[in-house]
């Protein structure tokens, strides 16, 4: 076959190899069969150059910097998979073996799994030159995070303007902007540096939903939790507040204080949110979790309120409730002042068995002020 009806056929293999391996198991029959077949396309491909390269660049496949197309669900499932892993550009070197290419596949197929350093099979993220910025997506630094913030920013502010019930969410946008905010932390770059100001009230929204996210991620790795939860916890907590976005302007920027019906409508967006996110495929299922969720107190009390049950949070959520609740009272808003971090910290902690998870605030508190040192 030619070179590109062998690239085709390879990215085909290689997913539905994927696919089957979530179905069935590693060890099944069929999926064994699809991996030597996809390796030995591969090693044809090798032969011919001296790499075999996969980049993603924005929401396209480029192969052999060559952009790929053709694909079809096979290409848009690989570019999920990929993003989902946190990398967006992968090598194959020569001297590739059967049992490394299996090694490779298996990581990328099974959701707990980590991608390791693999002797031919180079992984990372593709340096994408902002010029209008001079930043790096994967060279950042404490000179450029303020940049990277910026842009970061509008990435957010745009897929928010676009939510609709009937306009499909831009999940490859939202995996690029988590993706970024991985690296940071990944960089050893203080993710805390990247916390935006409100500037504007009409703001407000989308800039608290990149802080939670960035302040759930900093909490979840420094729990300690595994790469992909940190990665899944990011996108539940940049759409954490997104049934608000089904409320009326006029309340949700209201600057007087609000009546009982109209904060009985604010009442209404986790259910709003968790509603929408239910409808869209392929969006890790913390997403609507923790929009029910977030706030719902440790205690089983807060809203929506459960007649028949007390619903005790999901951990995730216990963890953005936490994120919520800061970067809410450390915003300066029309109608409030900023409170400083230790007037927080005192009140949460006050607050601590009854509205939050009081070991995850002790965490939070101890690992914040240890970040900001530096």
């Amino acid at each position: 076959m030619d070179n590109q009806n062998a690239v085709r056929a390879f990215v085909t293999t290689f997913m539905s190899t994927v696919s089957m391996c979530s179905l069935y198991g590693q060890n099944h029959p069929s999926v064994e069969d699809y991996t030597r077949k996809g390796f030995e396309i591969l090693e044809e491909l090798l032969k011919n150059d001296s790499i075999f390269q996969i980049m993603i660049i924005d929401h396209d496949l480029v192969i052999n910097k060559h952009p790929f197309t053709g694909g079809g669900v096979h290409s848009l499932n690989l570019i999920k998979r990929f993003k989902r892993k946190g990398i967006t550009r992968v090598d194959f070197l020569p001297g590739l073996i059967l049992a490394e290419y299996t090694q490779f596949l298996f990581d990328i197929a099974i959701r707990e799994r980590k991608i390791k350093p693999y002797p031919h099979i180079k992984t990372g993220i593709v340096k994408v030159t902002l010029k209008e910025q001079g930043i790096y997506d994967d060279g950042f630094s404490s000179d450029n995070l303020e940049a990277l913030r910026a842009v970061q920013l509008e990435r957010v502010k745009s897929i928010y303007k676009d939510v609709s019930p009937f306009k499909p969410l831009d999940l490859s946008g939202l995996e690029d902007i988590i993706i970024n905010f991985f690296y940071t932390l990944k960089r050893e770059a203080n993710l805390l540096k990247l916390l935006s100001p409100v500037r504007t009230y009409s703001e407000y929204t989308y800039t608290h939903a990149t802080n939670v996210a960035i302040l759930s991620m900093f909490l979840a790795e420094s729990i300690g939790l595994e790469d992909f939860i940190v990665h899944e916890i990011g996108i539940a907590a940049l759409l954490h507040d997104v049934g608000k976005l089904f409320i009326p302007q006029n309340i949700l920027e209201k600057k007087g204080k609000l009546t009982d019906i109209e904060f009985s409508k604010i009442m209404e967006h986790p259910i709003n949110g968790a509603d929408y996110l239910l409808n869209i495929d392929d969006l890790t299922p913390l997403a609507p979790l923790a929009a029910f969720e977030h706030h719902i107190k440790y205690n089983g009390g807060g809203y929506p309120r459960l007649k028949r049950i007390k619903r005790k949070q999901h951990i995730a959520s216990q963890i953005i409730a936490i994120a919520d609740f800061f970067d809410a009272l450390r915003s300066h808003r029309p109608y409030k002042r900023s409170w400083e971090v230790e007037e927080i910290m005192s009140l949460m902690k006050e607050n601590a068995g009854k509205d939050f998870n009081p070991w995850l605030v002790e965490y939070f508190f101890q690992s914040f002020f240890e970040a900001i040192k530096n």
